[in-house]
């Protein structure tokens, strides 16, 4: 699938200096995307040359940390309170960790350790991801799921100076969010778990006791209903809302009636086989004249929002957004840096997505074709070919990539191959 974009860029903005030898060498070898073939060769090279520069890279973090590297840099990390403790003020002052951009903590035994650290040491990093749902990383097994509400709060006032938390917990009945304290919060995601309860109307109304000054966007996942009217009923000042759960399609409709002053709203993938879901035309007119986001806790159901919102919805702003803040969440996933990069406008930036993309599947045909038609809205003809005849080996039958094609010929004086590429748009005509 493909997406055309304009307006190419001079220049991409440069993320800092290398923090060592070998990550000065993988900086100047991703420097170097579109302007050479990223063939098989090129990627071999540049995973050898990440895998080297990944000691660099981590700085103080342990060797076997889970992190999303893109771009040369390390973006997101994910630990567990017990072991970030001692690393809190390592972080802070690490260059190697200079763009980083959020961190997940998995609350443990070492939680309330951790809150002590945090509340000395403040990052320069404000997007934070709290994970109580008290799972272990490595077997998936469940270890307990009790309430823990309370932690999570805590453990989310420990960063005061977040602006971006996602909480994850356990709540019943007598759960309470009253407690958060957070005075520079702007957006809050909230997936909460339950056992055979429905207290999601309850819990989310001790939002109103909380001291959130500056929240304008709240997202709420569950598994459970929510009661529309509870959903009208946050907080005025929160102007971006997303709901997600079994009773989704009637709580959208009922908030954009009842708040008109809501600027962005929380849209979900069209499940076909129910008949309540709101189809593109439906949110369409849902939407006028405001922005869309998609859920951020279930990756594979972010992901499909983001899809939606970018091709069925024709919302490019929107699905970037949304494909940005799911890079970081699974940077192995070679589809979501394609999806970002068909979201980009910047034709320079989009190139770099492709890259990753192919970096992870270089066999990725859909980001060979999307790399080789940016490459020839920036001149690039020769890489261009490159990319255009991988994808046509898989596709053959693709009428824009033959025409991208013929042009790179035409541009580079090679006629009689462009004529070729045209003969083949005959065929298909």
């Amino acid at each position: 699938m493909t997406k055309s974009k304009s307006n190419p860029s001079t220049s991409t903005p440069g993320a800092g200096d290398p923090v060592g030898p070998k990550h000065a060498k993988l900086l100047s070898f991703l420097a170097t995307r579109g302007q050479v073939e990223f063939d098989a060769k090129q990627v071999k090279r540049g995973q050898q040359l990440l895998k080297q520069a990944r000691a660099e890279l981590l700085g103080p973090l342990p060797k076997d940390a889970e992190v999303a590297i893109f771009d040369g840099w390390v973006r997101r990390v994910t630990l567990k309170c017990s072991k970030a403790v001692a690393l809190w003020p390592e972080i802070a002052a690490a260059p190697a960790l200079g763009q980083l951009e959020e961190i997940e903590l998995l609350l443990d035994d070492g939680t309330d350790a951790w809150i002590e650290a945090a509340n000395r040491q403040p990052l320069r990093v404000t997007r934070f991801h709290l994970n109580g749902e008290n799972v272990d990383p490595d077997t998936g097994e469940i270890l307990d799921e009790r309430e823990n509400s309370a932690r999570v709060v805590a453990a989310a006032n420990a960063l005061a100076h977040a602006t971006e938390l996602v909480l994850e917990c356990y709540v019943d009945p007598s759960s309470s969010l009253a407690g958060l304290d957070l005075p520079a919060l702007t957006s809050l995601w909230i997936r909460v778990m339950t056992g055979h309860h429905e207290p999601d109307a309850e819990v989310l109304a001790t939002l109103k006791q909380a001291r959130l000054p500056q929240l304008r966007r709240l997202g709420w996942e569950s598994s459970r209903t929510m009661d529309p009217a509870a959903a009208v009923a946050v907080p005025a000042q929160i102007t971006e809302l997303g709901f997600w759960g079994p009773n989704e399609a009637a709580v959208l409709p009922a908030l954009v009636a009842a708040r008109p002053s809501l600027t962005a709203i929380g849209v979900s993938t069209q499940d076909r086989d129910d008949p309540e879901a709101l189809d593109d035309d439906a949110l369409r007119r849902l939407g006028e004249g405001k922005r869309l986001f998609g859920p951020r806790c279930s990756f594979a159901r972010g992901f499909n929002t983001g899809f939606r919102i970018l091709h069925a919805l024709d919302r490019d702003a929107d699905g970037l957004a949304q494909f940005a803040a799911l890079r970081g969440r699974n940077s192995r996933d070679a589809d979501v840096h394609f999806q970002y990069g068909n979201a980009i406008e910047d034709d320079l930036e989009a190139v770099n997505a492709f890259c990753e993309a192919l970096l992870i599947d270089p066999d990725h045909g859909p980001a060979h074709c999307n790399l080789g038609s940016a490459l020839v809205r920036l001149g690039r003809w020769r890489p261009a070919i490159y990319h255009l005849e991988r994808y046509l080996e898989i596709h053959p039958s693709f009428a824009p990539a033959w025409r991208n094609l013929a042009k790179a010929h035409r541009e580079l004086g090679e006629e009689e191959a462009a004529q070729a590429a045209e003969a083949n748009l005959l065929q298909e005509a």
